[in-house]
């Protein structure tokens, strides 16, 4: 709910800057079309306890993308996820370790709408698609198994941020079924997109 809550509140500041961005010159800056972004940073899954020794994990995404409209840039997104959940217990003295962790690689279409024309350009988005999700607990490591069971499911995704210069900087939350949910906080760098020359 945490997780939820914090991602309407950054994109309720994102909205908050379309007044100003509407009262701004339009003689402001203009981006070229097509660009990638490039992300690594943190995954938080939905299913995290707060009696856990660790919950969380890993993501790297890449996303060619192209600006349709001044404001509106369409791309497709691809990002690795890799989460983990571990916890202990004490039974009578006796310590136990537990946990699951998942693998989710995804392919969605997006869209971003940006506020501003300035160096500083702060952005929502959202996307969908497909989320194929690997998931491995401490049952199917002690079952010896040769193979980890993964489903391949539709889901979406909602985001906010700001990107200056090259620089991008933003949260999102991936909605998928079977607690493979998760809130990713990424940082990265955009090739191309830059100030188009006149």
């Amino acid at each position: 709910m945490f997780m939820r809550n914090l991602l309407v509140i950054l994109i309720a500041t994102a909205l908050a800057q379309t007044c100003p961005a509407q009262s701004q010159d339009t003689s402001g800056r203009v981006f070229k079309k097509f660009k990638v972004d490039l992300s690594i940073g943190y995954a938080s899954p939905s299913n995290s306890s707060p009696g856990s020794k660790f919950n969380g994990g890993a993501i790297f995404a890449i996303e060619p993308k192209f600006a349709v409209i001044y404001p509106l840039a369409i791309g497709v997104r691809v990002e690795a996820a890799v989460t983990a959940h571990i916890s202990t217990n004490n039974n009578n003295n006796n310590n136990s370790v537990s946990g699951n962790g998942k693998a989710n690689l995804s392919y969605l279409l997006t869209a971003d709408y940006y506020f501003t024309k300035t160096r500083f350009r702060p952005f929502i988005g959202a996307g969908g698609g497909i989320y194929s999700t690997a998931t491995l607990d401490s049952n199917t490591i002690s079952s010896n198994r040769s193979s980890v069971p993964y489903t391949s499911q539709f889901g979406f995704m909602a985001r906010a941020g700001f990107e200056f210069g090259h620089l991008r900087v933003g949260v999102e939350y991936n909605f998928v079924s079977n607690d493979a949910s998760y809130l990713g906080l990424k940082i990265g760098v955009c090739f191309g997109g830059g100030r188009k020359r006149k």
